[in-house]
């Protein structure tokens, strides 16, 4: 037998003979103070709020105040997220942030949270994949700390919709809110706490969901858009369990996409699983884009749902098309 060739890396000690696993270890969210409410939304529109409501199940949602900063959003959450790890913003080896709505085009946003946080010998890089980036930038996350490359990395979802709405659309102007979420992500010895991505596009579907430069507004096809979100989330969901070899009625919990409550209904009833093992917090903050998932996670953490060991599907559908999922034991 051929003896195997030593590379470079394993010369210099760069290799690891034992990957570490990933875990997600906290999250935390963080929203504006401004409350508004559907009756607001829907007067101009000249509709009753019932409407808008029985459509969406949107209540309530934030909206952040003129020269309030989502980078400043984002930091918070980070922060909080770090304190309630328990981890010095000096050992943050990564920080990703993922939104569709960045303060500015340079310097990326992922740059300022670092700063604001006290990552200062942190990499930063932004992720745009709309209401599934949150999902994406955890993959890269992960994908990071089992490699070696990283031992800890804070994800952020982040978004301002508010200053991409046409206020006149009754298909948009009720459904989104603002926010951020942020998860800590660090190695722990053994395996991954957090099971295999799918990660999906189909870019022909673009024009479902626009938002055109410099400022949009969204513009979306909802009957199109919600078709093809419940299919996918349904199809995601039996994949991503399959593959992290757990059955649907195994999962202690599902975090989907906060996009629209009759969406997350229409998939638990296909899915076969309860209401209590669903989160649905639509109601009181929108559809936050990119910090959906982080702060759906924040909120049944909250409301303690969401337990040390839980079995949690996590899955996200949104523009692109795009869409994915995984499953995680919650480590928090």
């Amino acid at each position: 037998m051929p003896e195997l060739l030593q590379s470079p890396l394993d010369a210099l000690g760069l290799i690891r003979p034992v990957a570490p696993g990933a875990s997600v270890v906290s999250v935390a969210s963080c929203f504006p103070d401004r409350e508004v409410s559907t009756d607001e939304i829907a007067a101009p529109l000249g509709i009753e709020p019932d409407w808008l409501v029985r459509r969406t199940g949107v209540e309530h949602r934030r909206r952040a105040a003129d020269g309030e900063r989502l980078s400043d959003l984002a930091a918070t959450a980070a922060t909080d997220a770090l304190n309630k790890a328990g981890v010095d913003a000096g050992e943050v080896d990564l920080v990703i942030v993922a939104t569709m709505t960045p303060d500015d085009l340079t310097p990326h946003t992922a740059a300022v949270v670092a700063a604001g946080i006290g990552a200062h010998r942190a990499g930063a890089l932004d992720v745009n994949a709309a209401c599934t980036g949150f999902l994406a930038a955890l993959s890269m996350a992960v994908g990071q700390v089992e490699s070696s490359r990283a031992r800890t990395v804070v994800v952020v979802g982040a978004d301002i919709m508010s200053r991409v709405l046409d206020y006149g659309d009754r298909v948009t102007a009720g459904i989104f809110g603002d926010g951020a979420g942020a998860v800590v992500v660090r190695a722990v010895e053994g395996a991954s706490l957090v099971g295999p991505f799918i990660l999906e596009s189909d870019g022909a579907e673009g024009d479902a969901i626009l938002t055109p430069r410099p400022s949009g507004p969204v513009i979306m096809d909802g009957q199109r858009t919600f078709r093809r979100a419940v299919d996918a989330l349904v199809d995601v969901a039996h994949r991503a369990t399959a593959q992290a070899g757990v059955a649907v009625d195994q999962l202690d919990l599902a975090v989907l996409h906060q996009a629209n409550a009759r969406i997350t209904r229409a998939v638990s009833e296909r899915l076969g699983l309860p209401a209590e093992r669903v989160v649905d917090c639509i109601a009181r903050m929108g559809n936050t884009t990119s910090a959906s998932l982080p702060t759906a996670l924040a909120h049944a953490e909250q409301d303690g749902t969401l337990r040390p060991g839980a079995r949690v599907l996590v899955a996200a559908f949104g523009a692109g098309l795009s869409w994915g999922g995984t499953v995680l034991i919650w480590n928090g």
